[in-house]
């Protein structure tokens, strides 16, 4: 009976994985929704999961920015409210374009959000560039 409630009653959405320059603002907006993150314009999608064939979603996106998109991309309210801690959970880890580790200068920060949802972000230098990392998951 169990199993046929499990099974039966339970809808699951699709895995996606995205790399460049497959990723669009579809994507973006999506974190958006789900983290309130928001980018910068023009801000260049490298990756992105989105994990909704389990019990709790979860996505992972990698992005490239400016010098002048970093500048906008820390405004956002992670990097004020959020916990100065390394991500816990990184969503994204085997993927080949998940290289969290090779990250210099980096600024991580965490946070809890309503509902039992939680995320996290890394901004760092990877070869002279600024990329970003976030992991967001619901529980």
């Amino acid at each position: 009976m169990a199993t046929a409630f499990f099974c039966g009653c339970l809808e699951f959405g699709d895995d996606i994985h995205l790399v460049a320059p497959n990723v669009t603002n579809n994507e973006l907006n999506e974190v958006t929704q789900r983290t309130g993150i928001r980018f910068p314009d023009g801000a260049s999608s490298l990756g992105y999961l989105f994990l909704g064939s389990g019990i709790d979603d979860a996505l992972a996106l990698k992005l490239c920015l400016t010098e002048e998109q970093k500048a906008d991309f820390l405004e956002n309210d992670i990097f004020k409210t959020g916990d100065n801690a390394k991500p816990s959970i990184q969503i994204g880890r085997g993927k080949p374009w998940w290289k969290l580790a090779d990250l210099k200068e980096r600024t991580d920060r965490s946070k809890q959000l309503p509902q039992g949802r939680y995320m996290a972000c890394t901004l760092g230098r990877d070869d002279g560039q600024w990329v970003a990392y976030i992991s967001w998951m619901s529980t």
